[in-house]
């Protein structure tokens, strides 16, 4: 299977997050069938647990194959902390107040994490991505969502609301983890 021929495959994603789906369809250049199901997500500050957990509740609720994805935001100031607990971060504080937590603290180095997870009825098919960076003030750049404005990756100068979507896509974590995931599903030459 190619990377671009995700049409043909039999998996659903099942995502709720529009923005994480249109990313994910530019990534792999077409249109995904997508089930907006609102999961449970573990509290729990490992990303591959609460990937596990997502996928394991898709496949019970869909019994399909199933893809889910797992985002998490790592600040070096505070040992890893929020992990995939950003989404709950951000709900409370904001994307400034989350760069505000790491600069007052005198590290703003993040890493962003993207675990891309396929369940079926014969197992599953984890794919990772990251992207080390900085956490930055004021939020800059009309474009991306989430902590987008306030992220600039390792060796540029502009944050990922800045960049256009063809950068974000190819330096992001979300796009290199989707990218070893499409490879994963070829078949070994």
């Amino acid at each position: 299977m190619s990377d671009g021929d995700a049409s043909q495959q039999p998996w659903v994603l099942v995502t709720g997050n529009a923005n994480k789906r249109r990313e994910a369809e530019r990534i792999v250049g077409h249109r995904l069938e997508t089930a907006a199901i609102d999961l449970p997500e573990i509290q729990s500050d490992d990303l591959i647990e609460v990937l596990r957990f997502k996928a394991e509740e898709a496949w019970k609720r869909i019994r399909r194959p199933v893809v889910v994805e797992e985002t998490g935001l790592e600040l070096s100031c505070m040992n890893g902390f929020p992990g995939p607990l950003v989404k709950w971060m951000l709900e409370a504080v904001g994307d400034e107040g989350i760069a505000r937590v790491a600069i007052q603290a005198g590290d703003p180095r993040v890493v962003a994490r993207c675990a891309i997870m396929l369940r079926d009825g014969g197992g599953q098919m984890i794919a990772q991505g990251e992207t080390a960076g900085r956490l930055v003030l004021p939020p800059r750049g009309e474009h991306g969502f989430g902590w987008d404005p306030v992220f600039e990756p390792d060796g540029l100068e502009e944050t990922y609301a800045e960049l256009g979507d063809d950068v974000k896509d190819r330096i992001g974590h979300r796009g290199r983890a989707w990218r070893r995931f499409l490879r994963g599903l070829q078949p070994a030459a």
